[in-house]
């Protein structure tokens, strides 16, 4: 059976889900692709509030789908053809959703699939999931704006330990080294996800957006803003979602945020 992207939306929460039976969810050439389509799409749905990526069948997924390389990834010309306009333009559609991303995570989350995880903004893992990025034991380095946000997310030391070794982490030493934002009891995995669900798509999406902007562009630009930057960061003391907060704090009620 071939690999496929199951995507779903109910009250304002899109559930995207890999799913590869028999292979870890190991994603193929057409997952990627239609990956980073419905990002791509999601990203102008302004109802969608949060997204959650996961993988189908008890794991997340073991990176790319190998059996494709001999067709995909043989030569200079294949394999940059697979990551500059496969892999790479994939990863970017998830990380760039203006709506935070959550990965609920679980076995193996390995090699891209790892990859996939980083590039959301929440991951909260079962205390079952394992990972890793072994590439080095199949003879190949990561490429440079793969290896970019490995390192945005992980830092030197964490990305250099993952990629020389080639060790899976298990999901503790995962969240000590920050690959996950939170670990829990795998019985616990489907309760947890939907109370920080329900946390992200309960606030106010215009603020929710703009933080996860605002923390990328502080991240990229080494913590520096410019006067413009600062100017756009104050906007929204302009906006209806910021009034309506203040008044259902005043007025001890739950707000009604509409993203404007």
């Amino acid at each position: 059976m071939a690999g496929t992207i199951h995507f779903v939306a109910h009250e304002g929460v899109a559930t995207v889900t890999l799913e590869s039976p028999g292979k870890l969810n190991a994603v193929s050439v057409a997952m990627w692709h239609e990956l980073r389509r419905v990002f791509e799409a999601l990203a102008g749905e302004e109802q969608v509030r949060c997204i959650v990526l996961r993988g189908a069948g008890g794991n997340f997924a073991a990176g790319a789908d190998l059996d494709e390389f001999g067709d995909v990834h043989y030569d200079v010309a294949s394999g940059r053809r697979f990551h500059l306009e496969t892999v790479v333009p994939s990863l970017a559609a998830v990380r760039d959703a203006p709506q935070p991303v959550l990965a609920a995570i679980e076995g193996v989350c390995a090699g891209g699939g790892l990859q996939i995880a980083l590039a959301c903004d929440v991951r909260i893992a079962a205390d079952s999931s394992r990972f890793g990025v072994p590439v080095g034991l199949l003879g190949f380095p990561v490429v440079l704006p793969e290896l970019r946000l490995l390192l945005e997310r992980l830092g030197q030391t964490v990305t250099a330990e993952l990629l020389l070794t080639g060790r899976l982490l298990d999901a503790h030493e995962a969240q000590q080294k920050g690959l996950v934002s939170r670990t829990v009891p795998a019985a616990e995995l489907e309760l947890r996800v939907i109370e920080a669900v329900h946390a992200i798509a309960s606030g106010s999406p215009l603020a929710a957006r703009r933080n996860k902007a605002q923390i990328r562009l502080l991240v990229e630009r080494g913590m520096q803003y410019t006067a413009h930057h600062l100017d756009a960061s104050l906007e929204f003391l302009e906006s209806a979602d910021y009034r309506e907060g203040i008044a259902a704090f005043i007025a001890k009620r739950h707000p009604k945020f509409t993203g404007k």
